[in-house]
C-alpha cells in the first residue's frame, strides 16, 4: 500500500508540471493567435506584393499645343478634363534652355524614378494648380546643371495637359529639412515651382544639403480645381 501511495505521489509530481505546461502554452496561443496571424499575413503580403518596375515598359511623351487645349470662358483648364498621371508615369519634361537642361519628368520621386529623370514629389501640386510643384533630380545627371542657372532664367515644364513657363527668382543652398522651403512647398497663395538637387553638385550619394531653384509662374493653362 505504501509503495502504491508513493508511486501515486511521484506520478502526481511528474504529471502536474506537464499539465501546467500544456495549459500555459495553450493560454499563450489563444491570447497571441491574433498577433501571430497579423504578423504572418503582413509577411505574406510583403513577399507577394509586386514592386512596380517602371523600367520594364518604355514610356513615351509628346508635348501638347497650348493653343489646342479646351479651356473655359475664363481661359482656365477644368480639372475634370485632365487625365492626371499615376505613380511612376512619364508625364512631361523639364527644360532650362540657358544651361541646356532637358530631362524627362515622372510623377513620383523614388530612387528608381530618379534614375530615369526628374521626379515630382507626389505631395505637391501639379503644374498649373494653385501652390508649389516640387521636382527633384540627381546632381550627377542633368539636374547638376542647376549650378549654372541664374536668377531670371526661364524654366519650361511640358506636361500631357499643358506647357508652363516659370522664371527663377531665387537660388539657395539649404538643408533638406529647411523650414522655409517646407512651408513654401505647402503654400496655396500663388503658383510656383521648386527644382532641387543634392549639394555639393560633385558629391556622390545622398547629402544633407540641397540646391534649390525657385521659380514664379509666368504662363501656362491655369487649372480650375472646381470644375
Amino acid at each position: 500500500m505504501r509503495r502504491a501511495s508513493r508511486l501515486k505521489r511521484v506520478g502526481a509530481i511528474l504529471i502536474a508540471p506537464i499539465i501546467f505546461l500544456i495549459f500555459g502554452y495553450s493560454l499563450i496561443y489563444v491570447i497571441g493567435k491574433p498577433v501571430i496571424q497579423f504578423v504572418t499575413s503582413s509577411i505574406q503580403l510583403f513577399l507577394l506584393t509586386d514592386t512596380p518596375d517602371f523600367e520594364a515598359t518604355e514610356q513615351t511623351f509628346e508635348a501638347v499645343d497650348n493653343k489646342k487645349i479646351a479651356t473655359n470662358e475664363k481661359d482656365e483648364l477644368p480639372s475634370s478634363k485632365i487625365t492626371y498621371p499615376v505613380g511612376g508615369e512619364l508625364f512631361g519634361k523639364v527644360k532650362i534652355e540657358k544651361v541646356q537642361l532637358d530631362v524627362p519628368l515622372y510623377f513620383g520621386d523614388t530612387e528608381q524614378i530618379l534614375r530615369q529623370g526628374a521626379g515630382q514629389f507626389m505631395g505637391s501640386v501639379y503644374p498649373g494648380e494653385l501652390g508649389t510643384s516640387l521636382i527633384g533630380g540627381h546632381n550627377v545627371d542633368d539636374f547638376g546643371k542647376l549650378g549654372g542657372a541664374q536668377v531670371g532664367d526661364t524654366i519650361e515644364v511640358q506636361t500631357t495637359y499643358g506647357n508652363y513657363t516659370y522664371r527663377i527668382t531665387q537660388l539657395d543652398i539649404k538643408n533638406k529639412k529647411d523650414k522655409e522651403i517646407d512651408d513654401m512647398i505647402y503654400q496655396r497663395n500663388d503658383r510656383r515651382i521648386i527644382l532641387y538637387t543634392c549639394y555639393p553638385l560633385d558629391s556622390l550619394g545622398l547629402t544633407d544639403d540641397r540646391l534649390f531653384a525657385i521659380g514664379e509662374y509666368v504662363s501656362g493653362p491655369i487649372i480650375n480645381g472646381n470644375e
